[in-house]
C-alpha cells in the first residue's frame, strides 16, 4: 500500500525500514527521518521532515502510523 510521506512523495509501506524522531540541539526543531529501501535492497533512502514544534511532529507521526497500519 502506498503511504503519503509528503505532497507528491509516496512510499510503498513494505519499503519503510524505520522512522526516527530526534530534536535538534541547535534550534530545538523536531526531525522525523523515514528510512526506506528504494528499488534495491542494497541501498537505503532517507527522507527528513523538520517541524518547529512537537505538536506538528506528533500529528505527522500519527497520520503516518494510521496510514501504515491500514496496509
Amino acid at each position: 500500500m502506498l503511504v503519503k510521506v509528503e505532497d507528491g512523495f509516496y512510499l510503498n509501506s513494505q519499503h519503510i525500514i524505520a522512522v526516527r524522531i530526534s530534536k535538534s540541539a541547535q534550534d530545538g526543531a523536531f526531525i522525523v527521518a523515514v528510512e526506506y529501501t528504494p528499488n534495491s535492497a542494497q541501498h537505503t533512502g532517507l527522507y527528513e521532515k523538520h517541524f518547529t514544534n512537537g505538536i506538528e511532529a506528533e500529528v505527522y507521526l500519527q497520520n503516518l502510523h494510521q496510514t501504515i497500519s491500514k496496509s
